[in-house]
């Protein structure tokens, strides 16, 4: 499993913006697995369904990997790829307001998961302390449809200790699968929205 790559990415989310194409009625192009019904959202894979906004955007598959290679470089990785990952339901208010989704297969225990979160966790807040940048961050848990998940709630201050960036990191194995969400935001209003759409997502 490669997961190393992920938490790179998901700060990227917001530390570079996640660019949107125009919205499109055929969505279907813009993930690697799932189906769309109006602005409803399914992965197969991992039995898991969500509604998000229709007024909102959704991300295009194009930008997304544009982000992580723009996100390798900044991390300095030359060796992750993004070949077992699958993009799931990806979606933004604008770039600073957004939610990502990703899945790859998983083989191991819990103990293993663990540690892999753990790492997770670990090179996020390096990373920010590598880049001068002031933060807090908390670890927590999260159900979701009967699904567990596991938190880790980031917050990014600027010289004048003002909050300008925060991201929230969910995981959880779902299906055999190590199930990656991402929401960044910079109010609580938007916050809100996008964590209250994913509460209320169904797995089956």
């Amino acid at each position: 499993m490669k997961h190393a790559i992920i938490p790179v990415l998901s700060i990227a989310l917001f530390v570079l913006g996640a660019c949107g194409g125009p919205t499109k009625k055929d969505y279907s192009k813009e993930v690697d697995e799932g189906t769309f019904d109006g602005n409803k959202f399914t992965s197969q894979a991992l039995g898991w369904t969500m509604e998000f906004p229709d007024n909102w955007i959704i991300t295009t598959k194009s930008s997304l990997e544009s982000m992580d290679e723009r996100s390798k470089l900044a991390a300095g990785d030359s060796v992750s790829n993004m070949s077992g990952i699958k993009r799931t339901l990806a979606f933004q208010k604008n770039y600073d307001n957004n939610f990502q989704s990703t899945w790859e297969e998983f083989s191991g225990d819990e103990a293993k998961y663990k540690r892999i979160i753990s790492n997770i966790h670990e090179m996020i807040y390096t990373n920010y302390l590598d880049q001068r940048t002031s933060l807090d961050s908390v670890a927590g848990q999260l159900e979701v449809s009967g699904v567990t998940f596991d938190t880790y709630q980031v917050s990014l201050f600027d010289r004048d200790n003002k909050n300008f960036a925060n991201q929230l990191l969910l995981t959880a194995i779902v299906k055999n699968k190590f199930m990656s969400v991402t929401i960044a935001y910079n109010n609580d209003a938007d916050k809100k929205k996008i964590l209250d759409l994913f509460k209320n997502s169904t797995f089956k």
